[in-house]
């Protein structure tokens, strides 16, 4: 819960007013291990990606009634790294395997000052780029198929964000991420085959790409309270909400099967989808409710930052019940802040 109290060059993507607090250059480094799994008797999915999270240089500035400091960085805010392999069936009837790489990913160029004893105000601007790769391979009996996605991604938008404290113990947050409509690159190829192994006079191969698709990423907005009873203890809350109901993109489009002996079907074009979800029916607004403690042992030049916390995560998709499940989740980390040197940890 971090909206509030943002202290450390991460702000950049929870609140920019918290980049204020930085008072020397500092470069930071955060990478991330994702893991799902899931079993029953005849089902199984399973999840492994890796990916650069956040990396940032920051400078402090300084002048007569203001200070702060000015930062660039670099976030992966949406990552597709990892394989993921779901099986189906008691011996296996159905394999799909998804293995991605790369991500949208957000360049920032932004700054946090202290523009009075009491308020901190700052802002970032963010260029979207680069997307991710997709294959998909699924084995059903005889049936084999393969699809290749490639999507890049271009646009901008703006974080604003502030901190004030209405006493030096307690601060309030808020911040805000504008929506924007950036430019898409979709390429699709698929393969299908039958037999096992695969009979080159059944194999068929169809491709398209097209470089006028939009995606409308949506905005969020978050508030978030803060309070330092004791130096060494501080107690924070968050609320944010991100408006996933009118995340759309534009032109997208499918690929059919081609029959052997025929000639490659026209891609399926759709004018305006939900998105992520690319269901009409099953897209709603995100909420996420955030609870942390942090306490810091000191021993001479050592000190150790002990975090926990708790979440509360709606989906922004609907699950069979027509009902956008709320997920929860358990987090622990710990520091240790040596000089000039910090190391931190966490767990969801």
């Amino acid at each position: 819960a971090f909206l509030a109290r943002a202290d450390d060059a991460t702000a950049a993507s929870w609140n920019p007013a918290g980049l204020s607090y930085l008072r020397r250059p500092e470069v930071s480094v955060v990478g991330a291990r994702s893991t799902f799994s899931k079993r029953r008797q005849d089902y199984s999915d399973r999840l492994v990606g890796y990916a650069p999270d956040f990396a940032a240089v920051t400078f402090p500035i300084e002048s007569r009634d203001v200070s702060g400091a000015f930062q660039v960085s670099f976030q992966r805010v949406f990552s597709f790294s990892g394989k993921r392999t779901i099986e189906i069936g008691d011996p296996t009837e159905t394999r799909y395997v998804t293995t991605g790489s790369g991500g949208f990913d957000v360049l920032a160029m932004g700054t946090g000052l202290k523009v009075g004893r009491n308020l901190r105000l700052g802002i970032t601007v963010n260029h979207w780029f680069d997307g991710y790769s997709q294959s998909r391979a699924k084995v059903s009996g005889i049936k084999i198929q393969n699809q290749e996605i490639d999507y890049g991604l271009s646009g901008r938008n703006f974080n604003l964000g502030l901190i004030w404290s209405p006493v030096d113990s307690v601060n309030l947050g808020a911040v805000a991420k504008t929506a924007f409509t950036g430019n898409l690159e979709l390429t699709r190829n698929r393969t299908n085959c039958l037999g096992d192994p695969c009979n080159p006079d059944n194999e068929t191969q169809n491709s398209a790409r097209d470089t006028n698709l939009n995606l409308h990423v949506p905005g969020a907005i978050g508030v978030g309270l803060s309070w330092r009873p004791r130096s060494a203890l501080t107690l924070s809350a968050d609320y944010t909400v991100t408006f996933w109901a009118k995340g759309r993109i534009h032109n997208f489009f499918l690929l059919d099967a081609q029959l052997p002996g025929q000639a490659p079907p026209d891609p399926e074009s759709y004018d305006s989808l939900p998105y992520p979800t690319l269901d009409d029916e099953d897209q709603v607004d995100s909420q996420q409710f955030r609870f942390g403690a942090e306490y810091v042992v000191i021993g001479g030049r050592l000190k150790l930052p002990l975090r926990v916390g708790f979440f509360t995560d709606r989906q922004y998709f609907r699950s069979a019940t027509d009902k956008a499940p709320t997920l929860r989740g358990l987090t622990g980390g710990l520091g240790v802040l040596v000089g000039p040197f910090l190391l931190d940890a966490a767990y969801v």
